[in-house]
């Protein structure tokens, strides 16, 4: 089934937010992720997404990855997502400086099912009309609300390991 499909990046021009931390025990807040961003966004635990996690136990500090990834749907045509990827190494001992890497992305996927070319025909004109003048608000609110929970998130993130959030520009 082909659709139409609107993608906004809720981070645009810069695309993802970075945080980075060097101190003891950066691990500590693996297990604070899925509830921190379940209530940020409003979602529940089937809205919640582990893609992926390695953890290199070879060596000290001891190297992992995760991604995971948050979606969660507004109404029939539109979808919020969150995705967070943490890359970092984690000493044996937790008191050890060890580091993190999380970097989260977010985006607002709209779809409009069209699933044949007489559909495509006729719709389309329909759709642009719909979009443009009706939904589109619509979809702002989405965006500005994921965008305010992404900066939260962030925040929320800061704070788990004591680091001062910096001023951004626009």
């Amino acid at each position: 089934m082909a659709d139409f499909v609107v993608i906004d990046d809720i981070l645009a021009p810069k695309g993802k937010i970075v945080v980075e931390y060097r101190g003891p025990n950066p691990f500590a807040f693996y297990p604070k992720i899925s509830g921190l961003m379940q209530s940020i966004f409003q979602a529940r635990g089937v809205h919640y997404f582990e893609d992926e996690f390695r953890w290199d136990v070879s060596s000290d500090p001891r190297q992992f990855l995760l991604r995971m990834h948050l979606a969660k749907g507004f109404d029939r045509f539109s979808e919020g997502r969150v995705d967070l990827k943490i890359i970092g190494e984690q000493p044996s001992d937790p008191k050890k400086t060890g580091a993190i890497f999380v970097e989260i992305g977010s985006t607002i996927v709209t779809r409009y099912p069209a699933s044949t070319p007489l559909q495509k025909l006729v719709v389309l004109p329909f759709l642009i009309i719909y979009h443009w003048v009706y939904y589109n608000k619509i979809r702002r609110q989405y965006i500005l609300r994921y965008k305010s929970g992404v900066e939260r998130l962030e925040a929320e993130i800061r704070n788990t390991f004591g680091l001062v959030m910096r001023e951004r520009l626009a």
